[in-house]
């Protein structure tokens, strides 16, 4: 056995649950659901086989800094992973202090978008001793294997680091994992599946990554940051593999496939559904999806092979601000879409960003009329934020649009920007508008109920087979 190691997911403020995965680092606010930790899980399945791992999703298990300190100084760990958020930076790193405090010659090392971004100033303002640049799992595993062996930190891809002199060292940039498929399934037997359940239904759920990487251009996304713009799928055999474990192992038929944008690769999801009919998996199952990158054939492949619902990157409802956001989509592709979807039997969750450049009381309006329009079933809205690594941020910042120096107002529930054409109290009034005439709509309540009854009787059914 070569190491203690300990990955976190650090505490939240709220009593929320907090996801950071990837570009998704977010109050639980969406389904007002955590996420089952996948990238924390994803590391442990590389460093299991040699270390003794160990996983703490604090808001998960509302498990608080005080907590959190006091578990590390019992334990005491060789090696502290932890992920890091834009928004929760500042409480990251104060909660890693302590840790560093505790446990003097352990390594304690961080990971994420920031992260990679800001890994110098990072470094010289924390007591941080290593920043993962980019992807974690591969640099995680050599950098654990680096601190066994006492081999050269030079050596280990894709990391920062203090050097001797106390300068901060940029190792070679590590390539993009080329294959997905020879990565091993998460490592959930090391978290408490109970804890993550969906809403209305209260069924326990898993993530799937299908894919990284995103070819595509939104002006707000951070993606490409992390993962880079080159498409990477996993083959659907070994998506179907993992699925088959979640239910074997873990008795899970709830699932959400998690990509940058699920439906990207068509070819990969139709596979994966007919191997999913054909198999009769029987679970259920959500994604998320472009209006410009689904058809009919694929969304009834969809249907039969147990999604119920399909979520919609709709941003805005005006073509300009869609078209210079980098979205490339238009007002007539979200409405056949979502036309193509309803006909195909699908549940749909709409997302919109209010505040992107270009932004008039007009725009505003007019995206709060298309989520009317368009009659969804559930329908949120969101505060552009400038994320650092996205081309947004870039703009923002060279245009002086950010409000403060806090990244702690780095949320998708804060207009932290002033655009020339909007004020940030005029969005936030607009925001409060459109939920309120959308959220307590007849449509989105009679969902929600169809949904809590039907999984009811699924429920007694599954009770009576047992007793049978």
């Amino acid at each position: 056995m070569a190491f203690q190691i300990l990955l976190v997911n650090p505490p939240y403020p709220s009593a929320r649950g907090y996801n950071r995965e990837g570009r998704c680092t977010q109050e639980a606010t969406f389904w007002s659901t955590p996420w089952p930790p996948l990238s924390l899980a994803s590391i442990a399945a590389v460093l299991s086989p040699a270390n003794s791992v160990r996983i703490i999703d604090c808001p998960a298990e509302r498990v608080s800094a005080e907590k959190l300190v006091a578990r590390v100084g019992r334990d005491r760990p060789d090696v502290v992973i932890a992920a890091l958020s834009t928004e929760t930076v500042e409480s990251d790193l104060a909660v890693l202090a302590e840790i560093k405090a505790v446990l003097q010659t352990s390594a304690v090392v961080a990971f994420g978008i920031h992260a990679s971004i800001f890994a110098g100033g990072i470094l010289g303002d924390s007591p941080v001793d290593f920043i993962i640049r980019g992807e974690p799992e591969e640099t995680s595993a050599e950098l654990v294997t680096a601190l066994w062996k006492h081999t050269p930190l030079q050596d280990v891809r894709g990391i920062a680091f203090r050097s001797q002199t106390g300068a901060v060292a940029l190792t070679e940039k590590r390539e993009f994992i080329g294959n997905l498929d020879g990565l091993p399934f998460p490592a959930w037997n090391l978290v408490d599946l109970g804890r993550y359940r969906l809403p209305i239904s209260s069924e326990k759920f898993l993530i799937v990554n299908t894919s990284r990487g995103c070819p595509f251009t939104c002006v707000f996304c951070n993606a490409q940051a992390y993962y880079g713009s080159r498409l990477r799928t996993r083959s659907a055999e070994n998506i179907l593999a993992e699925i088959r474990t979640g239910i074997d192992r873990f008795g899970i038929r709830d699932y959400f496939f998690w990509g940058d944008t699920f439906t990207a690769a068509r070819e990969q999801v139709k596979d994966l559904c007919a191997r999913m009919i054909a198999e009769e998996t029987n679970i259920r199952w959500v994604a998320n999806s472009r209006v410009d990158t689904i058809d009919e054939e694929e969304l009834s492949l969809m249907k039969t092979a147990g999604c119920w619902l399909l979520s919609y990157g709709l941003e805005s409802g005006d073509d300009r601000i869609l078209r210079e956001c980098g979205k490339n989509i238009t007002r007539e592709k979200i409405r056949d879409a979502v036309r193509m979807t309803r006909e195909a039997g699908l549940k749909i969750a709409g997302h919109f960003i209010l505040g992107l450049p270009g932004e008039t009381e007009e725009t505003a309006r007019g995206t709060i009329a298309l989520a009317r329009e368009l009659d969804l079933d559930f329908a949120h809205f969101y505060s552009a934020v400038p994320y650092p690594g996205s081309r947004l941020f870039d703009i923002a910042s060279g245009e002086g649009w950010i409000r403060g120096k806090s990244w702690a107002r780095f949320r998708q529930t804060e207009f932290v920007m002033d655009l020339p054409t909007i004020s940030a109290a005029s969005l936030e009034r607009f925001k409060r508008k459109a939920y309120r005439s959308l959220l307590l709509r007849p449509k989105t309540i009679k969902t929600v109920l169809s949904l809590f009854f039907s999984r009811f009787r699924n429920s007694r059914r599954g009770r009576k087979r047992r007793r049978s």
